[in-house]
């Protein structure tokens, strides 16, 4: 029996799209989520990292002026970094 590489195909169990406050969070990946406003545009990334003590939370805020990307301090849950991006 040989095996494939043929994709496999994964059911999302939790919403792909969820808001918080004023801002609607919208999952790229499993360990990858994009935060826009309600009018659709982007306020930044979280993303998962593994870190010694377990599993940590980055936030990325967009500078669209400077068109660059800003990384901010890693927290131990994904609210608190959308809330980074929500009121930083």
């Amino acid at each position: 029996m040989q095996a494939t590489n043929e994709p496999v195909l994964r059911i999302r169990t939790a919403p792909v799209a969820r808001s918080r406050g004023d801002l609607r969070i919208l999952d790229v990946r499993d360990d990858l989520s994009r935060v826009t406003r309600a009018n659709g545009e982007i306020v930044g990334y979280v993303d998962r990292v593994d870190v010694a003590g377990g599993t940590a939370y980055r936030a990325r805020r967009y500078v669209s002026t400077e068109r660059r990307f800003v990384e901010l301090p890693n927290v131990w849950s994904a609210d608190d970094a959308v809330d980074c991006l929500r009121w930083g």
